[in-house]
């Protein structure tokens, strides 16, 4: 039984950071522990390579929920990171802080410490910002921030016609001093390289001589001595070992296997466990509970002049160029991200911050894909704070085999009402002039589609994840305010389950923020 002050559990944008900042004391011996293989493929490195991983059994869990009871009973995808980075290898890489009122309510709900105040120098310290002026922003942190320029013709036109609109341009959307309205998105991309936990955090981590990192470590569960944390078992290579934590564990698994894992070893609700046969360490009805995450459906246009969007640039030939043109100079279409353009919208005037974001793409979307011989663009929209409230649970007490995940979307009105709104505003503003160039006629959900009823049925019929998922084992009811688990002692959480209720945006920021910060909480306890 080998020994270490320190075991990380999954290597994501939280474990990476929680892995990468305790590594700094040379005196702390730290194991990282990544169910997945190295990242060190074309498909986790080019930006625009990010649908592949998508649909790779070899960098990702392929999780898929149970059926919808809102949504026509569909089964949603959810693809999470299985490789070193975890989801930060996959993901669209859109870098979203959220609107300080987010931290307000993380502080409600118990997460005492987390205000906007708190989180904003954290959020400094991950990243270098391409804006070396900006107050509010980064500029020595191990993550690469841009705002993304040298758009499209059509993204230009969907921000000058959210002006058109009467919607505001704000000058930098992660400063905290302003938010809503439409904008060019900043993505964590660095000279044409993802700029994701792996590249920034978990291999300078790696060089260090106090740090272990084991990739296609799986891990099966906590050990514990009375109600302390003392050891984690996984399997590698199809041998199963334990190794002990002299100080404490960090699980940082995600939003489904966080949970799982603390299951597993004897902590959630506790008729659940029995059902399984798991002996009960700590009952508490919490863990899994509270699943959150943001719903999306796209609604779409055709352009009426051939070649006008980037359609064309998915054609065989032209990827095989944008291939070579990224390997020989880390440029070209392959070295930035797919969505580039969107917006924070409020649903109502009486809304006190945007709970409405878009997601711009200047292609015609066929399902998820853009097939090239269509044109045309797309609006993603979908509501930031939704009402739903789902769960994860076992779905059986082995450890290899998958979590149980229902969302339980779009089950309130409100929820269904802001998607109504939302798909009301992306109509608003391709209605402007900046769009007369290159609009056509409306493909999805179609201009006859105007009543409440058939407008909950388009949503119903084909809303899907944003693939946000958190709030599992969340700060106020399964952990407290520094990642601790409650009931036990010398376990923490660092991912996105931490979060008790949804930032207004995409959560790779945040879950990054999150594991520097738990990681600076366990530095000042040691």
């Amino acid at each position: 039984m080998a020994g270490y002050d320190y075991i990380v559990v999954g290597s994501g944008s939280a474990g990476g950071f929680v892995t990468w900042k305790l590594s700094e004391n040379p005196n702390a011996r730290i194991l990282l522990l990544e169910a997945g293989p190295t990242d060190r493929h074309w498909t986790t490195r080019i930006p625009a390579a990010a649908r592949y991983t998508f649909e790779s059994s070899q960098h990702n869990w392929l999780f898929q929920g149970e059926p919808e009871p809102h949504l026509d009973g569909r089964r949603l995808d959810q693809p999470r990171g299985k490789v070193i980075g975890g989801s930060s290898s996959l993901n669209g890489m859109v870098w979203v802080r959220g609107h300080p009122a987010d931290y307000d309510d993380w502080v409600a709900a118990g997460a005492d410490g987390w205000s906007w105040d708190d989180v904003l120098p954290h959020y400094k310290a991950i990243e270098t910002y391409s804006d070396a002026e900006a107050e509010t922003r980064g500029h020595a942190g191990p993550v690469e921030v841009q705002r993304l320029t040298d758009n499209h013709p059509i993204e230009d036109a969907f921000v000058a016609a959210g002006a058109e609109a009467g919607h505001a341009v704000p000058a930098d959307y992660n400063s905290g001093q302003g938010q809503e309205g439409v904008t060019v998105f900043d993505a964590n991309t660095a000279r044409g390289w993802r700029s994701g936990t792996a590249r920034a955090c978990v291999w300078p981590a790696a060089k260090r001589p106090n740090v272990t990192v084991l990739t296609g470590a799986q891990v099966m569960r906590i050990n514990f001595e009375g109600t302390r944390a003392v050891s984690v078992t996984y399997r590698r290579d199809n041998h199963v070992e334990t190794v002990h934590a002299d100080a404490e564990i960090v699980l940082s698994a995600g939003a489904f296997q966080t949970p799982q894992v603390l299951m597993l070893s004897g902590i959630g609700p506790a008729d659940h466990l029995k059902e399984h046969g798991l002996t009960v360490l700590v009952g508490n009805d919490a863990v899994g509970a509270n699943l959150q995450d943001h719903l999306e459906c796209h609604i779409k246009f055709h352009c009426p002049h051939r070649g006008m969007t980037k359609n064309k640039l998915v054609a065989p030939h032209r990827i095989a160029l944008a291939g070579i043109e990224w390997a020989l100079f880390r440029t070209g279409p392959a070295s930035t991200v797919h969505s580039r353009a969107g917006a924070f919208f409020r649903s109502s005037p009486d809304q006190a911050q945007p709970d409405i974001q878009f997601h711009f793409w200047p292609y015609f979307m066929d399902g998820w894909s853009p097939p090239p011989d269509r044109d045309g663009f797309c609006f993603d929209v979908g509501p930031t704070k939704s009402e739903s409230r789902g769960r994860v649970w076992l779905g059986s007490a082995n450890p290899f085999a998958a979590p149980k995940m229902v969302l339980n979307g779009l089950s309130t009105e409100k929820d269904r009402t802001d998607f109504r709104k939302a798909i009301a505003i992306a109509r608003e503003i391709c209605a402007q002039p900046s769009f007369d160039f290159c609009r056509g006629a409306e493909m999805s959900p179609g201009a006859d589609i105007t009543s409440d009823a058939d407008l909950d049925a388009y949503v119903r019929q084909n809303a899907n994840s944003a693939y946000h998922p958190c709030g599992t084992a969340a700060m106020g009811t399964v952990c407290d305010a520094e990642g601790r688990v409650m009931g036990v002692e010398g376990l923490r959480v660092a991912d996105a389950s931490l979060i008790p209720r949804i930032t207004n945006g995409n959560i790779n920021a945040p879950s990054m923020m999150i594991g520097h910060k738990i990681a600076t909480h366990i530095m000042d306890a040691a």
